[in-house]
């Protein structure tokens, strides 16, 4: 018998769905459901980043104010909003890169 460390597992075969457009598919609910337009997605997104630096500077504020003791909790809050603004900013250069790159298609 031969070295073959994947001797006896059967092969992963795909499995096929019969799809009939007549038929409706049930609506995902909850988390998985679609997001909606491009303008609600980038919306909700800035809305978060902001509440994210709100709520560092609000702990930063606490801290100065000697209500908060640990200063890991206003660090911990800090790098969320400094992560979550990079993003945002990586987002938001691609996507200006990808509507310079559509602009400069010739039709």
């Amino acid at each position: 018998m031969s070295e073959n460390p994947c001797y006896g597992v059967n092969p992963i075969r795909p499995e096929r769905v019969p799809f009939d457009p007549e038929v409706p598919r049930p609506a995902r609910t909850g988390a998985t459901s679609a997001p909606g337009s491009f303008k609600e997605v980038l919306s909700e997104t800035i809305k978060t980043v902001n509440r994210l630096q709100v709520e560092a500077d609000t702990t930063i504020q606490k801290v100065v104010a000697g209500e908060i003791k640990d200063v890991t909790d206003a660090m911990v809050a800090v790098e969320k909003a400094d992560i979550a603004f990079q993003t945002m900013s990586v987002l938001t250069n691609k996507m200006i890169a990808a509507y310079q790159e559509i602009m400069r298609m010739q039709v």
